[in-house]
């Protein structure tokens, strides 16, 4: 296999690798800070339902590989593969930082950071198409937290979750299925006659009271709120894949021979989420569960559902939106409703997300300036 190949699969599956160490936690962490799982099964659960979502983004996500493949450097510019290999570095490095002193960060943010720092040194400041920075990339970034916090704040009242007294909203759905009640005819012919026909009865209340009366059907606020995360991971899965793999498809494009289609890069990719997740995804799933605010399962539900919606929608359009501020945005919104947030912790995540920027761009042309040199 051609060596700039096999170094490109790499950086590529290193960025990938940091950014499921980092992201897992992102739609699995209301499982955990609600009480619904523990750390181990609510990560198989994000990690399986985020490889799922990186590889619909082969046929959903065009739109978000466009963007960060050709949206950021303006046209006529020569990218080079120095560049290319060191924007995917320098991404990776500040992810695996973050994720090392748990703080969750977005490597949306760092693929911007490193790619703008990187291509500023490497074919001046005019390779930028700053203008779509701030219409495609950060207008996003900056508006989706907003949006994720007004949304999740907004079910929450709707449902009545803190403000209509205890037992005052259902947590379970019931469905039975009463069968036809036949009656007996009169007279000296035997007959059948039918006195009611077949009925469903749906009812709500509390989950003991639904398991008490074994109904046919039973919905839970627990098992709706296991779908929302996974319907978070999947799209967080169709919104990060894109972005790695459209870079490593611009840097395999730039190595002579170094041949390799979308499909296999996207395994690789998704591969590299998936044991990212895995090995190194409970630090930060630690901070989002119970460091920022505390929650039941209706906030962890509500803070899923809007997370999982934004992100899609995000994919599908083209806007890439961090899961990470999406997800911190919607937990935010439900501590609020309680007024249990957590303002150190807060602190903390927005001072890493401002930091993320020329963090990654520092990084980024720092591995660019080594790359160079060694290159003689």
């Amino acid at each position: 296999m051609n060596v700039q190949l096999i170094a490109i699969l790499a950086v590529a599956a290193l960025l990938a690798f940091a950014n499921g160490a980092n992201d897992v936690s992102k739609g699995v962490a209301t499982l955990v800070g609600s009480g619904v799982a523990d750390y181990r099964k609510a990560i198989l659960w994000g990690t399986a339902f985020t490889a799922a979502g990186g590889l619909l983004a082969v046929f959903f996500a065009g739109a978000l590989l466009s963007t960060f493949g050709s949206g950021v450097i303006a046209s006529g510019v020569k990218p080079t593969l120095t560049a290319a290999l060191a924007t995917l570095a320098g991404a990776a490095a500040w992810v695996a930082i973050a994720t090392r002193t748990g703080l969750p960060v977005s490597t949306t943010h760092a693929l911007v950071g490193a790619l703008t720092g990187v291509a500023a040194v490497a074919y001046g400041s005019e390779a930028v198409r700053w203008s779509a920075l701030g219409g495609k990339v950060l207008l996003p970034l900056l508006a989706s937290p907003l949006a994720s916090f007004l949304v999740t704040s907004l079910a929450l009242r709707s449902t009545g979750s803190r403000s209509a007294g205890p037992g005052a909203v259902a947590d379970c759905a019931c469905a039975e299925l009463s069968p036809a009640v036949l009656a007996a005819g009169a007279g000296r012919v035997a007959a059948v006659a039918m006195a009611s026909g077949p009925s469903l009865r749906v009812y709500t209340g509390g989950k003991e009271a639904c398991a008490e009366a074994r109904p046919a059907l039973r919905v839970t606020l627990d098992h709706l709120h296991w779908l929302s995360s996974g319907a978070t991971s999947l799209a967080r899965g169709m919104n990060d894949a894109p972005k790695i793999v459209a870079l490593a498809l611009a840097a395999a494009a730039l190595a002579p021979g170094a041949r390799v289609s979308a499909p296999v890069l996207y395994a690789a990719v998704v591969a590299g989420m998936a044991l990212g997740s895995l090995v190194a995804g409970r630090r930060v799933t630690h901070v989002l569960a119970e460091k920022v605010a505390t929650m039941d399962h209706r906030d962890g539900l509500a803070a899923n559902l809007a997370t999982a919606v934004l992100v899609t929608v995000g994919a599908v359009q083209g806007l890439p939106m961090s899961t990470t501020h999406v997800a911190s945005g919607g937990i935010a919104g439900a501590g609020a409703r309680r007024r249990a947030l957590r303002a150190r912790t807060l602190r903390d995540i927005a001072l890493a997300w401002v930091v993320t920027l020329p963090g990654a761009a520092l990084l980024g042309t720092a591995a660019y300036g080594i790359a160079r040199a060694v290159q003689g």
